[in-house]
């Protein structure tokens, strides 16, 4: 055959799916994961199986793991970032004697300034220094969250719209291995162009703790990445097997969509992990709310679409029906003297000779409480929020059943009675909340009081 007629296979636009599904590892594309070994998960789910497979190793490894947003991000130190490329020892020394100026009378207790250089580079870390260390965690479910914590920005599409995040990614360490580089308590691995694990002693505000948190560091002039390697060849580790590399470093994409990464943190949060429980400060309270909020708009936005496709059936009834109701509350003689609760009173004429079941005295009754709650409970704008509107409703219900009124109709009555109260608190509210309008007709189908 010759070369013209090979066949070579397609490849997709989406990375991650040009790879080998867990637990088969390959070097696909060096410009995207390097030389790591990487594989893919058809589903963050299946990160459970990656979990099980590294806490059972037969060799009773450590593993450490980094949780990465974007899927084309190196293994890059904010240091490293800054250069684009492996720090130089120059530029390093200099930016720690930079932060010890910087610091002193800024800072409670001064003699954190004669702590040793690991120590100071992880206190500047968790202010915003940049520096040469690198996040891990021991917990791989905290890694998870750090990979899809962040929504992608708006700017990481191509020029038809389409998302470019194609998936996440999770590296995993073998921490033994790399602790094993040190002889004895005096070698320094970064001196031998290893690199190195980094677990401060101090942890003033409790995140290392709370995230099983820790650092590595490459030697000067090196990445993580290609001193994992240089350490492997010399331990005479096959570096071009990808399956063995894969003991020691690898990484793992998951599929990104907004979906799945819905899902995601809330399976996580049900595991007590999110932003409350990993950073025990204000700024992680907030993150926490922040969460919180996020799903609760989510939420809303689809019951919001519930909303209307009910109220769509609703309105548009035929005009024999709509007619019919007219009929029906032209021929109830109503005796209620005040115009709104006469008004409410006729909201809840939906068949016809509804007297037979109840009377005037008891559809006031029902008008009442529903009128109470809005006074008293249901806040402003509430005509618009669903979660308060179902709960106006439920109370409608449950006072009409307390009255016998005719069980086939009262969904119906209830609804007829919550929007002509929503149609008066609207009007009522019109003059300050215009912005409110389509929102209002978005819910209930009309303006029209």
């Amino acid at each position: 055959m010759n070369d013209s007629d090979q066949i070579y296979p397609t490849r997709d636009i989406h990375h991650y799916k040009n790879l080998t599904s867990w637990p088969e590892f390959t070097i696909y594309d060096k410009t995207i994961d390097g030389l790591i070994p990487s594989t893919r998960l058809d589903n963050w789910e299946d990160f459970h199986s990656v979990v099980k497979s590294y806490r059972n190793d037969e060799e009773g490894a450590e593993y450490i793991y980094r949780g990465q947003h974007n899927f084309k991000w190196e293994l890059q130190p904010s240091l490293d970032r800054l250069i684009s490329g492996a720090i130089k020892e120059e530029f390093a020394k200099k930016q720690i004697r930079n932060f010890k100026l910087s610091i002193r009378g800024r800072v409670p207790d001064n003699a954190i300034l004669h702590e040793q250089e690991e120590e100071l580079w992880a206190i500047g870390q968790h202010h915003g220094l940049a520096t040469p260390l690198l996040d891990w965690t021991m917990a791989p479910y905290v890694a998870l969250f750090f990979a899809f914590v962040n929504e992608d920005p708006d700017s990481w599409v191509d020029k038809d719209g389409n998302p470019t995040n194609y998936s996440r990614s999770i590296y995993i360490l073998n921490k033994s291995f790399i602790e094993d580089l040190i002889e004895d308590e005096y070698t320094d691995p970064l001196v031998d162009g290893y690199p190195k694990i980094v677990e401060p002693s101090k942890d003033d505000h409790g995140r290392l703790v709370n995230q099983a948190g820790l650092f590595t560091q490459a030697p000067y002039g090196e990445t993580i990445e290609s001193a994992v390697l240089r350490a492997l060849v010399d331990s005479e580790v096959d570096v071009d097997d990808p399956t063995e590399v894969s003991k020691y470093i690898c990484k793992l994409h998951l599929p990104n969509s907004k979906e799945i990464r819905r899902d995601c943190l809330l399976h996580l949060r049900k595991m007590n992990i999110h932003h409350a429980s990993l950073f025990p400060d204000v700024i992680g309270a907030s993150g926490y709310c922040n969460d919180l909020i996020s799903e609760y708009i989510e939420k809303h936005k689809s019951s919001s679409t519930n909303t209307i496709k009910n109220n769509v059936i609703i309105e548009n009834r035929n005009s024999n029906e709509i007619v019919s109701k007219d009929k029906v509350r032209k021929e109830y003689v109503i005796n209620e003297t005040n115009k709104i609760l006469k008004k409410l009173i006729s909201s809840l004429l939906v068949i016809d000779n509804v007297e037979k079941s109840v009377n005037e005295s008891q559809l006031k009754t029902v008008s009442k409480k529903a009128l109470e709650f809005i006074e008293e409970k249901a806040g402003v704008d509430w005509y618009v929020r669903d979660s308060q509107i179902s709960r106006l409703k439920n109370i409608i219900r449950r006072n009409l059943k307390r009255v016998a009124y005719p069980d086939d109709f009262i969904s119906e009555a209830a609804h007829s009675l919550a929007h002509e109260i929503a149609k008066m608190s609207f009007e009522k509210e019109r003059d300050s909340k215009v912005s409110q309008s389509s929102t209002f007709k978005r819910v209930w189908g009309s303006t029209e009081a």
